[in-house]
């Protein structure tokens, strides 16, 4: 066999995008890559908090098993769940043979809250006590601060999160293969799988994949172009916060 293909051809973009499965698993990556993504900026701006800007005892622990969740391989994950989904047990409620859309969505969050829990440490390490302090002196409540100063200069940091979190839950595979049960209810990393699993459906696969790597390349360069443009225009006026308290 040659490296390279003998000819070139669309046809398996038009193959696979044709095909039943597709468009409700590209719909489904992207419902279950999002809400995991909006789980783990909650969790990781509050996380971050505590172990930031907190004295709380047992913060270093905290922020060690949040992390665990890169130690340990998906599937391992996914079968954990799976247990814990049995009659009796804590996710015995999900129901997820009938519908794994609530377990698909912990995974994907408990997987990528590494991810959102690093960005929103470092984009909050970056933020001085000493603006929060003045806020608070002026009359500002501590929730109040947090919502209207410690966010919105988080921005970046937030969604750096966010975007990450999404886009690697999107391609996730591991805890997918072990998690769903039907084909309705699988995401694109799901239907990348079911083609390769032949000979004939390597082609369509592919070009699944490749719509994949597009999507994830496309997202991280607008949300860099975001990123930039939000640090440009703050370094073209210091004076200037955005934010009152």
């Amino acid at each position: 066999r040659a490296v390279l293909p003998a000819r070139w051809t669309l046809d398996n973009f038009r193959l696979a995008l044709g095909h039943d499965l597709t468009v409700p698993a590209i719909g489904n990556s992207l419902k279950f890559a999002g809400a995991s993504a909006i789980v783990d900026l909650v969790l990781g701006v509050a996380i971050a908090w505590v172990i930031v800007r907190s004295r709380i005892a047992g913060r270093r622990l905290l922020d060690a098993l949040t992390m665990l969740p890169l130690a340990v391989p998906g599937i391992v994950l996914a079968f954990g769940y799976l247990a814990m989904s049995q009659p009796g047990r804590f996710f015995a409620w999900l129901n997820p043979v009938e519908n794994p859309t609530a377990l698909l969505i912990i995974a994907y969050s408990v997987r990528r809250l590494p991810y959102a829990l690093r960005s929103c440490s470092a984009a909050l390490q970056q933020l001085h006590v000493s603006l929060e302090e003045a806020a608070e002196n002026l009359g500002a409540s501590k929730n109040r601060t947090i919502v209207r100063v410690v966010v919105p200069l988080m921005a970046g940091g937030i969604l750096a999160g966010f975007v990450t979190s999404f886009l690697t839950a999107a391609v996730e595979l591991s805890a997918t293969i072990m998690l769903v049960t039907k084909q309705s209810d699988a995401p694109m990393s799901y239907g990348i799988y079911l083609y390769m699993q032949s000979i004939a459906g390597r082609g369509p696969g592919a070009a699944l994949g490749v719509i994949a790597v597009i999507t994830v390349a496309l997202g991280t360069y607008f949300s860099n172009r975001l990123i930039r443009n939000r640090a440009a225009g703050q370094d073209s006026n210091p004076l200037k916060t955005g934010v009152h308290a």
